[in-house]
């Protein structure tokens, strides 16, 4: 389990909220402490953090293909985590090409080291690099996590690369983000893969839960415009528990999450997936089938 920042988009975070009810699974299964603990303040995560190794083998006996969220509930790359354990990781996705992998982080220079010597050490012993399966993306909530986190984002050899706007605290103009890097920003090797590609997918999403601040739906509308116009999909999982128009009155919601796109406004019922050739896993032949 990985602990955040305890503002911005951590505030109330759903994962801490989950651990610290101790529930099965919510304690580490080497020392029985919990990774998260209910304070005054809310839900906090206590720090620690662990690889379960017990657990690493369990994808290569999935014998359908699916989409996985990797650590859904915590951070892969979290500066407590040994390159060693990360490397860990990424050698059961390797052998699981026709799981599709997606790796949600808010450390966005620790991905981008890590992965970026993993390209120097495996290209050329693994089948492919980057992993045709795995999909890195970063977390942002608004423009100034965004012009922080998606830069290094593609600056990492990756697939595909998405950005989850969640939750959306303030407006996010994506800009140039959704095209093709600049040459000045993109290395050789970046040029010579086609990994100078601007973002391939972007999930919008409120907040929801106790505490859940507004969400102005004019952010999801603004965009959906600029990822259609750029031609990336987007994805909008959710208008979270407080949405709100400039332009009407403020929305009320039978979804606490407001997760049923039922009640949304028309246009905004747009939950689209990337359509990219070299993210699309191959299906395992007999030889790899475990």
């Amino acid at each position: 389990m990985a602990k955040g920042s305890e503002t911005g988009g951590c505030l109330n975070c759903y994962a801490a909220r989950q651990a610290a009810r101790n529930l099965p699974g919510m304690r580490s299964p080497t020392t029985g402490k919990p990774f998260a603990v209910l304070m005054d303040s809310g839900p906090r995560w206590t720090g620690a953090v662990e690889l379960i190794e017990s657990k690493l083998d369990e994808p290569l006996h999935w014998r359908k293909p699916c989409r996985v969220f990797v650590n859904s509930m915590s951070d892969l790359f979290h500066e407590d985590l040994s390159d060693l354990d990360i490397h860990k990781v990424f050698s059961v996705m390797e052998r699981c090409p026709h799981i599709t992998f997606l790796i949600l982080t808010k450390r966005e220079k620790n991905m981008q080291r890590v992965v970026s010597e993993m390209y120097g050490a495996y290209a050329g012993h693994w089948a492919s690099w980057p992993l045709p399966n795995v999909w890195l993306g970063v977390s942002v909530e608004n423009q100034a996590t965004a012009d922080v986190r998606i830069p290094l984002l593609l600056r990492t050899p990756a697939a595909m690369r998405f950005v989850s706007y969640e939750p959306a605290l303030g407006q996010v103009e994506f800009g140039g983000y959704l095209e093709p890097c600049d040459v000045d920003l993109a290395r050789d090797v970046d040029l010579e893969q086609g990994w100078n590609r601007g973002i391939d997918w972007v999930i919008v999403g409120g907040e929801s839960g106790p505490g859940a601040r507004p969400f102005d739906i004019f952010w999801a509308r603004s965009v959906r415009d600029q990822c259609d116009a750029a031609g990336v999909p987007i994805f909008i999982k959710q208008l979270g528990a407080d949405p709100h128009c400039k332009l009407f009155t403020p929305m009320h919601l039978d979804d606490r999450k407001g997760g049923n796109w039922n009640e949304w406004p028309e246009d905004l019922r747009v939950r689209e997936f990337p359509n990219i050739r070299s993210a699309t896993p191959p299906q395992p032949n007999s030889s790899e089938t475990v």
